[in-house]
Protein backbone atom coordinates (compact mmCIF):
# COMPACT_ATOMS: atom_id res chain seq x y z
CA UNK A 1 0.00 0.00 0.00
CA UNK A 2 2.70 2.38 -0.61
CA UNK A 3 1.81 6.03 -1.36
CA UNK A 4 -1.47 5.30 0.11
CA UNK A 5 -2.70 7.79 3.33
CA UNK A 6 -4.98 7.61 6.06
CA UNK A 7 -6.80 10.94 6.73
CA UNK A 8 -10.39 11.85 7.06
CA UNK A 9 -12.78 12.17 4.79
CA UNK A 10 -12.86 16.24 4.93
CA UNK A 11 -9.28 16.34 3.68
CA UNK A 12 -10.05 14.40 0.14
CA UNK A 13 -13.20 15.80 -0.42
CA UNK A 14 -15.55 19.03 0.25
CA UNK A 15 -19.45 17.88 0.82
CA UNK A 16 -22.35 20.48 0.25
CA UNK A 17 -26.16 20.53 0.93
CA UNK A 18 -28.54 20.64 -2.25
CA UNK A 19 -30.30 23.33 -3.44
CA UNK A 20 -34.01 24.25 -2.34
CA UNK A 21 -36.09 23.84 -5.93
CA UNK A 22 -39.33 26.04 -5.44
CA UNK A 23 -41.85 23.66 -6.73
CA UNK A 24 -43.10 26.29 -9.26
CA UNK A 25 -39.84 25.37 -10.95
CA UNK A 26 -40.39 21.29 -11.10
CA UNK A 27 -42.37 22.08 -14.62
CA UNK A 28 -40.84 19.78 -17.28
CA UNK A 29 -37.78 20.85 -19.16
CA UNK A 30 -34.59 19.78 -20.72
CA UNK A 31 -32.66 19.78 -17.48
CA UNK A 32 -32.09 16.44 -15.32
CA UNK A 33 -32.20 16.48 -11.51
CA UNK A 34 -31.16 14.26 -9.06
CA UNK A 35 -32.41 13.86 -5.45
CA UNK A 36 -32.07 11.51 -2.26
CA UNK A 37 -34.47 8.92 -4.16
CA UNK A 38 -32.60 9.03 -7.47
CA UNK A 39 -32.37 10.99 -10.23
CA UNK A 40 -35.95 12.28 -10.86
CA UNK A 41 -38.61 13.18 -13.42
CA UNK A 42 -38.49 16.93 -12.55
CA UNK A 43 -36.81 19.26 -14.30
CA UNK A 44 -35.42 22.93 -13.94
CA UNK A 45 -32.78 25.19 -15.31
CA UNK A 46 -29.98 24.45 -12.96
CA UNK A 47 -28.20 27.54 -10.93
CA UNK A 48 -25.14 25.72 -10.49
CA UNK A 49 -23.17 23.11 -11.60
CA UNK A 50 -22.94 19.48 -9.82
CA UNK A 51 -19.70 17.62 -9.91
CA UNK A 52 -20.06 14.37 -10.69
CA UNK A 53 -20.85 12.18 -7.22
CA UNK A 54 -24.08 12.89 -5.28
CA UNK A 55 -25.10 11.24 -2.06
CA UNK A 56 -28.12 10.84 -0.18
CA UNK A 57 -29.43 12.98 2.14
CA UNK A 58 -32.44 11.93 3.63
CA UNK A 59 -34.57 9.02 2.19
CA UNK A 60 -32.50 6.78 0.90
CA UNK A 61 -29.68 7.36 3.35
CA UNK A 62 -26.20 6.67 1.93
CA UNK A 63 -27.04 5.62 -1.97
CA UNK A 64 -24.68 6.99 -4.42
CA UNK A 65 -24.34 8.56 -7.68
CA UNK A 66 -22.07 9.40 -9.81
CA UNK A 67 -23.10 11.74 -12.65
CA UNK A 68 -21.50 12.42 -15.90
CA UNK A 69 -23.25 15.40 -16.58
CA UNK A 70 -24.25 18.71 -14.48
CA UNK A 71 -27.40 17.67 -12.55
CA UNK A 72 -29.29 20.10 -10.36
CA UNK A 73 -28.47 18.09 -6.56
CA UNK A 74 -31.94 18.94 -4.71
CA UNK A 75 -31.17 19.86 -1.07
CA UNK A 76 -32.39 15.94 0.02
CA UNK A 77 -29.18 15.23 -1.40
CA UNK A 78 -25.12 15.94 -1.02
CA UNK A 79 -22.73 16.46 -3.81
CA UNK A 80 -19.14 17.14 -4.16
CA UNK A 81 -18.35 20.76 -4.53
CA UNK A 82 -14.59 20.04 -4.56
CA UNK A 83 -12.20 16.64 -4.84
CA UNK A 84 -9.65 18.40 -4.21
CA UNK A 85 -7.71 16.90 -7.22
CA UNK A 86 -8.89 13.48 -6.31
CA UNK A 87 -10.68 11.50 -9.29
CA UNK A 88 -14.29 11.65 -9.06
CA UNK A 89 -15.59 8.01 -10.32
CA UNK A 90 -12.88 7.02 -7.79
CA UNK A 91 -14.31 8.80 -4.94
CA UNK A 92 -17.89 7.69 -5.91
CA UNK A 93 -17.21 4.37 -5.35
CA UNK A 94 -14.98 5.01 -1.79
CA UNK A 95 -18.08 6.86 -0.82
CA UNK A 96 -20.38 3.83 -2.04
CA UNK A 97 -17.96 1.44 0.42
CA UNK A 98 -18.75 3.67 3.32
CA UNK A 99 -21.41 3.44 6.08
CA UNK A 100 -23.30 6.52 5.03
CA UNK A 101 -26.49 5.88 6.81
CA UNK A 102 -24.84 4.72 10.14
CA UNK A 103 -24.05 9.09 10.04
CA UNK A 104 -27.88 10.29 10.65
CA UNK A 105 -28.72 13.50 12.54
CA UNK A 106 -30.80 13.05 15.22
CA UNK A 107 -34.34 13.88 14.72
CA UNK A 108 -37.65 12.75 13.41
CA UNK A 109 -36.25 12.72 10.03
CA UNK A 110 -33.37 10.60 9.53
CA UNK A 111 -30.70 12.15 7.42
CA UNK A 112 -27.03 12.38 6.84
CA UNK A 113 -24.87 15.20 8.41
CA UNK A 114 -22.13 16.28 6.03
CA UNK A 115 -19.82 17.42 9.37
CA UNK A 116 -19.83 13.62 10.59
CA UNK A 117 -19.27 12.86 7.53
CA UNK A 118 -16.22 14.68 6.39
CA UNK A 119 -14.89 13.28 10.03
CA UNK A 120 -14.64 9.87 8.76
CA UNK A 121 -11.91 8.18 8.36
CA UNK A 122 -10.31 6.96 5.27
CA UNK A 123 -6.97 5.31 3.48
CA UNK A 124 -6.77 7.07 -0.29
CA UNK A 125 -4.25 5.80 -2.82
CA UNK A 126 -2.21 8.17 -5.25
CA UNK A 127 -4.17 9.64 -7.93
CA UNK A 128 -2.54 7.40 -10.37
CA UNK A 129 -3.46 4.06 -8.77
CA UNK A 130 -7.25 6.05 -8.04
CA UNK A 131 -7.74 6.08 -11.40
CA UNK A 132 -6.29 2.51 -12.18
CA UNK A 133 -9.16 0.65 -9.87
CA UNK A 134 -11.74 3.24 -11.17
CA UNK A 135 -10.70 2.35 -14.72
CA UNK A 136 -10.84 -1.70 -13.76
CA UNK A 137 -14.36 -1.47 -11.69
CA UNK A 138 -15.62 0.91 -14.82
CA UNK A 139 -15.00 -1.71 -17.05
CA UNK A 140 -17.44 -4.08 -15.41
CA UNK A 141 -20.11 -1.75 -15.29
CA UNK A 142 -19.52 -1.23 -19.02
CA UNK A 143 -20.08 -5.11 -19.66
CA UNK A 144 -23.07 -4.58 -17.83
CA UNK A 145 -24.09 -1.76 -19.73
CA UNK A 146 -23.62 -3.98 -22.95
CA UNK A 147 -25.38 -6.83 -21.67
CA UNK A 148 -28.04 -4.66 -21.00
CA UNK A 149 -28.29 -3.12 -23.98
CA UNK A 150 -28.36 -6.70 -25.85
CA UNK A 151 -31.13 -7.36 -24.00
CA UNK A 152 -32.91 -4.78 -24.68
CA UNK A 153 -31.89 -5.37 -28.69
CA UNK A 154 -33.60 -8.50 -27.99
CA UNK A 155 -36.56 -8.21 -26.37
CA UNK A 156 -37.59 -5.91 -29.33
CA UNK A 157 -36.90 -8.18 -32.04
CA UNK A 158 -38.80 -10.72 -29.63
CA UNK A 159 -41.97 -7.86 -29.11
CA UNK A 160 -41.41 -7.29 -33.13
CA UNK A 161 -42.01 -10.99 -34.03
CA UNK A 162 -44.83 -11.39 -31.97
CA UNK A 163 -47.02 -8.74 -33.05
CA UNK A 164 -45.77 -9.34 -37.00
CA UNK A 165 -47.13 -13.11 -36.36
CA UNK A 166 -50.51 -12.70 -33.80
CA UNK A 167 -51.66 -9.01 -33.94
CA UNK A 168 -50.75 -8.14 -38.38
CA UNK A 169 -51.30 -11.66 -38.94
CA UNK A 170 -48.26 -12.28 -40.99
CA UNK A 171 -47.11 -15.65 -40.23
CA UNK A 172 -46.07 -17.97 -42.45
CA UNK A 173 -48.40 -18.72 -45.06
CA UNK A 174 -50.59 -15.79 -44.15
CA UNK A 175 -51.17 -14.93 -48.25
CA UNK A 176 -54.09 -17.80 -48.40
CA UNK A 177 -55.57 -17.56 -45.11
CA UNK A 178 -59.16 -16.42 -45.01
CA UNK A 179 -60.10 -14.54 -42.09
CA UNK A 180 -63.48 -15.23 -39.57
CA UNK A 181 -65.15 -13.08 -37.08
CA UNK A 182 -64.18 -14.21 -33.33
CA UNK A 183 -64.99 -12.91 -30.22
CA UNK A 184 -61.96 -11.26 -30.16
CA UNK A 185 -62.62 -9.67 -33.52
CA UNK A 186 -60.90 -10.85 -37.06
CA UNK A 187 -58.89 -13.85 -36.81
CA UNK A 188 -57.38 -16.62 -39.95
CA UNK A 189 -59.76 -18.99 -40.36
CA UNK A 190 -58.49 -22.22 -38.31
CA UNK A 191 -57.61 -20.16 -35.38
CA UNK A 192 -59.35 -19.65 -32.12
CA UNK A 193 -60.17 -18.38 -28.93
CA UNK A 194 -59.75 -19.86 -25.60
CA UNK A 195 -60.37 -19.05 -21.69
CA UNK A 196 -56.90 -19.31 -19.62
CA UNK A 197 -58.87 -21.75 -17.82
CA UNK A 198 -58.54 -24.25 -20.97
CA UNK A 199 -55.41 -23.70 -22.17
CA UNK A 200 -53.87 -24.10 -18.32
CA UNK A 201 -53.88 -27.69 -16.26
CA UNK A 202 -53.22 -25.37 -13.00
CA UNK A 203 -54.10 -21.79 -12.57
CA UNK A 204 -53.51 -21.19 -8.85
CA UNK A 205 -51.19 -18.62 -6.88
CA UNK A 206 -48.48 -18.76 -3.80
CA UNK A 207 -48.60 -19.15 -0.06
CA UNK A 208 -51.78 -16.82 1.86
CA UNK A 209 -49.61 -17.94 4.53
CA UNK A 210 -46.30 -16.38 5.26
CA UNK A 211 -44.18 -18.52 7.53
CA UNK A 212 -41.46 -17.34 9.98
CA UNK A 213 -38.52 -16.11 8.46
CA UNK A 214 -34.74 -17.48 9.43
CA UNK A 215 -31.53 -16.39 8.53
CA UNK A 216 -30.46 -19.86 6.61
CA UNK A 217 -33.12 -21.55 5.09
CA UNK A 218 -34.33 -21.63 1.40
CA UNK A 219 -35.77 -19.28 -0.58
CA UNK A 220 -39.81 -17.77 -0.54
CA UNK A 221 -39.72 -14.98 -3.16
CA UNK A 222 -42.80 -12.64 -3.36
CA UNK A 223 -43.81 -9.98 -6.26
CA UNK A 224 -40.57 -8.37 -5.40
CA UNK A 225 -38.30 -10.53 -6.05
CA UNK A 226 -39.62 -11.50 -9.78
CA UNK A 227 -38.00 -9.37 -12.83
CA UNK A 228 -38.88 -9.29 -16.08
CA UNK A 229 -37.24 -12.78 -17.35
CA UNK A 230 -37.20 -14.90 -13.91
CA UNK A 231 -37.37 -14.87 -10.29
CA UNK A 232 -33.80 -13.11 -8.35
CA UNK A 233 -33.61 -15.49 -5.33
CA UNK A 234 -30.62 -13.33 -3.52
CA UNK A 235 -32.85 -10.92 -2.49
CA UNK A 236 -35.97 -13.72 -1.70
CA UNK A 237 -36.52 -14.02 2.20
CA UNK A 238 -35.23 -17.41 3.60
CA UNK A 239 -37.83 -19.60 5.18
CA UNK A 240 -37.23 -23.05 6.86
CA UNK A 241 -37.00 -26.46 5.53
CA UNK A 242 -40.39 -27.74 7.45
CA UNK A 243 -42.42 -24.47 6.18
CA UNK A 244 -40.47 -25.09 2.97
CA UNK A 245 -41.65 -28.20 2.36
CA UNK A 246 -44.93 -28.01 3.61
CA UNK A 247 -45.27 -24.56 0.76
CA UNK A 248 -44.50 -27.34 -1.45
CA UNK A 249 -46.93 -29.90 -0.82
CA UNK A 250 -49.61 -26.96 -1.02
CA UNK A 251 -48.46 -26.65 -4.55
CA UNK A 252 -46.75 -22.83 -4.12
CA UNK A 253 -43.50 -24.61 -5.98
CA UNK A 254 -43.06 -23.28 -9.43
CA UNK A 255 -41.94 -25.83 -12.20
CA UNK A 256 -40.01 -25.45 -15.39
CA UNK A 257 -42.03 -23.99 -18.15
CA UNK A 258 -44.72 -22.44 -15.40
CA UNK A 259 -45.78 -18.84 -16.26
CA UNK A 260 -45.41 -17.09 -13.45
CA UNK A 261 -47.13 -13.62 -13.59
CA UNK A 262 -46.68 -10.32 -10.81
CA UNK A 263 -50.61 -10.10 -9.36
CA UNK A 264 -51.37 -8.00 -6.46
CA UNK A 265 -49.60 -4.58 -5.02
CA UNK A 266 -47.74 -2.47 -7.01
CA UNK A 267 -46.11 -4.55 -9.59
CA UNK A 268 -49.54 -6.46 -10.75
CA UNK A 269 -48.51 -7.41 -14.24
CA UNK A 270 -45.65 -5.94 -14.22
CA UNK A 271 -43.58 -9.05 -14.58
CA UNK A 272 -44.90 -12.12 -16.86
CA UNK A 273 -42.19 -14.76 -17.88
CA UNK A 274 -41.57 -18.63 -18.00
CA UNK A 275 -39.68 -20.46 -15.38
CA UNK A 276 -36.84 -21.15 -16.54
CA UNK A 277 -35.71 -24.33 -14.64
CA UNK A 278 -36.75 -26.14 -11.62
CA UNK A 279 -35.14 -24.53 -8.77
CA UNK A 280 -36.15 -24.82 -4.95
CA UNK A 281 -37.86 -21.93 -4.56
CA UNK A 282 -41.90 -21.37 -3.10
CA UNK A 283 -43.84 -18.58 -3.79
CA UNK A 284 -46.21 -15.65 -1.85
CA UNK A 285 -49.93 -15.49 -2.77
CA UNK A 286 -48.70 -11.76 -4.70
CA UNK A 287 -47.28 -14.40 -7.65
CA UNK A 288 -49.55 -16.04 -10.06
CA UNK A 289 -48.75 -19.93 -11.71
CA UNK A 290 -50.33 -21.19 -14.57
CA UNK A 291 -49.36 -24.63 -15.69
CA UNK A 292 -49.92 -24.31 -19.53
CA UNK A 293 -51.42 -28.26 -21.11
CA UNK A 294 -51.08 -29.09 -24.56
CA UNK A 295 -52.67 -26.30 -25.77
CA UNK A 296 -50.35 -23.65 -26.13
CA UNK A 297 -47.03 -23.24 -25.70
CA UNK A 298 -45.72 -21.52 -22.20
CA UNK A 299 -43.46 -18.77 -24.18
CA UNK A 300 -46.34 -18.25 -26.42
CA UNK A 301 -48.81 -17.82 -23.39
CA UNK A 302 -46.12 -15.10 -21.42
CA UNK A 303 -45.76 -13.63 -25.01
CA UNK A 304 -49.88 -12.94 -24.80
CA UNK A 305 -49.86 -12.01 -21.29
CA UNK A 306 -47.61 -9.53 -21.90
CA UNK A 307 -48.54 -7.69 -24.94
CA UNK A 308 -49.79 -3.89 -23.72
CA UNK A 309 -53.55 -4.17 -25.54
CA UNK A 310 -53.93 -7.70 -23.82
CA UNK A 311 -52.61 -5.81 -20.37
CA UNK A 312 -55.56 -3.37 -20.86
CA UNK A 313 -57.90 -6.17 -20.98
CA UNK A 314 -56.53 -7.77 -17.97
CA UNK A 315 -56.81 -4.24 -16.24
CA UNK A 316 -60.68 -5.31 -16.08
CA UNK A 317 -60.06 -8.11 -14.22
CA UNK A 318 -58.03 -6.18 -11.40
CA UNK A 319 -59.92 -5.48 -8.03
CA UNK A 320 -58.98 -3.18 -4.77
CA UNK A 321 -58.04 0.22 -5.38
CA UNK A 322 -55.27 0.31 -1.96
CA UNK A 323 -53.70 -3.03 -3.44
CA UNK A 324 -55.12 -3.87 -6.68
CA UNK A 325 -54.94 -7.61 -7.03
CA UNK A 326 -55.87 -10.30 -9.67
CA UNK A 327 -58.41 -12.40 -9.09
CA UNK A 328 -58.09 -15.76 -9.79
CA UNK A 329 -61.23 -17.06 -10.40
CA UNK A 330 -62.21 -14.12 -12.84
CA UNK A 331 -58.92 -14.49 -14.42
CA UNK A 332 -59.61 -17.95 -15.54
CA UNK A 333 -62.25 -16.40 -17.40
CA UNK A 334 -60.10 -14.10 -19.82
CA UNK A 335 -59.63 -14.90 -23.17
CA UNK A 336 -56.95 -15.15 -25.37
CA UNK A 337 -56.12 -16.00 -29.41
CA UNK A 338 -55.06 -19.75 -29.64
CA UNK A 339 -53.00 -20.59 -33.09
CA UNK A 340 -52.96 -23.94 -34.15
CA UNK A 341 -50.12 -25.51 -32.49
CA UNK A 342 -47.98 -26.23 -35.75
CA UNK A 343 -48.08 -22.57 -35.86
CA UNK A 344 -46.96 -22.00 -32.34
CA UNK A 345 -44.38 -24.39 -32.83
CA UNK A 346 -42.70 -22.62 -35.66
CA UNK A 347 -42.90 -19.03 -33.95
CA UNK A 348 -41.82 -21.03 -30.92
CA UNK A 349 -38.12 -21.88 -32.26
CA UNK A 350 -37.67 -18.80 -32.86
CA UNK A 351 -38.93 -17.47 -29.88
CA UNK A 352 -37.54 -19.61 -27.42
CA UNK A 353 -33.89 -18.91 -29.33
CA UNK A 354 -33.91 -14.85 -28.33
CA UNK A 355 -35.04 -16.04 -24.45
CA UNK A 356 -32.34 -18.39 -23.97
CA UNK A 357 -29.88 -15.89 -25.28
CA UNK A 358 -31.68 -13.15 -23.00
CA UNK A 359 -31.39 -15.59 -20.30
CA UNK A 360 -27.43 -16.09 -21.09
CA UNK A 361 -26.75 -12.40 -20.86
CA UNK A 362 -28.81 -12.21 -17.39
CA UNK A 363 -26.66 -14.64 -16.36
CA UNK A 364 -23.45 -12.97 -17.09
CA UNK A 365 -24.51 -9.63 -15.65
CA UNK A 366 -25.31 -11.64 -11.88
CA UNK A 367 -22.04 -12.40 -12.40
CA UNK A 368 -19.93 -9.15 -13.30
CA UNK A 369 -22.11 -8.05 -10.62
CA UNK A 370 -20.77 -10.13 -8.63
CA UNK A 371 -17.47 -10.02 -9.30
CA UNK A 372 -17.59 -6.59 -9.52
CA UNK A 373 -18.86 -6.38 -5.36
CA UNK A 374 -16.11 -8.51 -4.17
CA UNK A 375 -13.66 -7.01 -5.76
CA UNK A 376 -14.82 -3.00 -4.86
CA UNK A 377 -13.79 -3.50 -1.37
CA UNK A 378 -10.65 -4.98 -1.49
CA UNK A 379 -9.33 -2.80 -4.40
CA UNK A 380 -10.12 0.23 -2.46
CA UNK A 381 -8.87 -1.23 0.92
CA UNK A 382 -5.58 -1.88 -0.91
CA UNK A 383 -5.81 -5.87 -0.54
CA UNK A 384 -5.20 -6.39 -3.65
CA UNK A 385 -2.42 -5.48 -6.00
CA UNK A 386 -4.04 -3.80 -9.24
CA UNK A 387 -0.95 -4.44 -10.97
CA UNK A 388 -1.94 -7.87 -11.20
CA UNK A 389 -5.51 -7.41 -12.59
CA UNK A 390 -6.10 -6.94 -15.78
CA UNK A 391 -9.69 -4.91 -17.14
CA UNK A 392 -11.90 -7.37 -18.21
CA UNK A 393 -12.76 -7.51 -22.12
CA UNK A 394 -15.41 -5.63 -23.56
CA UNK A 395 -17.48 -7.05 -26.45
CA UNK A 396 -19.99 -5.60 -28.58
CA UNK A 397 -20.62 -8.93 -30.16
Amino acid sequence: MSGWKECLLGDVITLKRGYDLPHSARSPGPFPVVSSSGITDHHAEPKVKAPGVVTGRYGTLGQVFFVSKDYWPLNTSLYVQDFKGNDPKFIALLLSTLSLGSQNAAGAVPGVNRNHLHAMEVCVPPLPIQRRIAGILSSYDDLIENSQRRIKILEEMARRLYREWFVDFRFPGHEDCRFVESPLGVIPEGWSTASIDQVCSRVTDGSHFSPKSVDEGLPMASSKDLHAWGLNLDSARRISLEDFEELVRNDCHPLKDDVLITKDGANYLKCIFVVRSDEDVVLLSSVAILRCNDLINPHLLAAILSEPDVKARLSNYVTGAAIPRIVLKDFKRFEILLPPRDVQGVWANIAQSLTKQIWCLIDQIRNLRLTRDLLLPRLLSGQIDIEALSEPAISDS
